[in-house]
């Protein structure tokens, strides 16, 4: 049985829900799909324990990063979009799938709750197109953090962005990728990140046109070169990893510890200021 089983109502096949349902269906464990575009996101946004954005003409190459095994809603500004999305993920395998009745203007118009740019301002009559005053940078939809080993650092970068930022799409790659350091995960998961499926990654291996900030996290080696058109910041941490051998287990736990909330203070001052 379907989580959206004999919710809302069928239509031609599909489910459509109003808004108060979706909106229990998603605290109950279901995927947000938004499938608006960039722009519209970015001034409101469902405010949802989980949501993904895929733009609705970007779905079809996009279908790998829904997970098959979780109910989905999928929402747009108006519903015009989540139909030709329903019968895609349906005709491709995916089971549990419903739309939001109405999107986003039903969604407002509930009083539902929303994340919204304090600094935009409506654009003509439509309550759900909205422009900025801010001076705009390009649109983050992926964050690439990279160091040498791929192994310490930018895997905690990789595993605290998933939490910070679970509507991006994060990876994290190296110049000369080894493994993942059991340090690494074992402070990670001190704040509830589970890395143990996390591997390393050659940097070589990674599609510019996937990525849309590059941060580098080298300190003393030399940063892998990243080809691409990526904005690109760089945080320089100190190595945590050391084969010195007078350093104990605790030493080494502290620097990484050190390293992670590190990383953690510059991702949630990055939030802050552009998310």
């Amino acid at each position: 049985m379907g989580a959206f089983d004999g919710k809302g109502m069928v239509i031609q096949g599909l489910r459509f829900l109003a808004p108060k349902e979706a909106l229990n269906s998603l605290q109950g464990g279901a995927l947000l799909v938004d499938l608006r575009t960039d722009d519209l996101v970015e001034m409101k946004a469902f405010h949802v324990p989980e949501a993904i954005h895929i733009p609705h003409r970007e779905l079809p190459g996009l279908l790998s990063e829904l997970p098959s095994d979780r109910p989905l809603l999928l929402a747009d500004t108006s519903g015009v979009f989540t139909k030709d999305a329903a019968h895609l993920l349906l005709d491709h395998g995916f089971t549990d799938v419903a739309c939001l009745n109405g999107g986003m203007l039903a969604w407002d118009q509930e009083g539902l709750p929303l994340d919204t740019d304090p600094e935009a301002i409506l654009h003509g009559e439509c309550a759900c197109v909205m422009i900025s005053r801010k001076k705009r940078r390009p649109m983050t939809r992926s964050i690439l953090f990279l160091c040498v080993a791929n192994s310490a650092r930018s895997q905690m970068g990789e595993g605290i962005a998933r939490q910070l930022f679970p509507n991006l799409r994060i990876q994290s790659a190296g110049s000369r990728p080894s493994h993942v350091n059991p340090y690494a995960i074992e402070v990670l998961a001190e704040q509830g990140i589970d890395a143990t499926t996390h591997t390393s990654k050659s940097v070589q291996d990674i599609d510019p046109a996937t990525v849309d900030l590059v941060i580098t996290l080298c300190a003393e080696e030399v940063c892998p070169l990243f080809l691409g058109k990526a904005e690109r910041l760089h945080w320089p941490i100190p190595d945590p990893a050391s084969d010195d051998p007078s350093l104990t287990p605790d030493d080494l736990r502290t620097r990484f510890r050190a390293g992670r909330d590190e990383i953690r203070r510059r991702l949630e001052l990055l939030k802050a200021e552009r998310f």
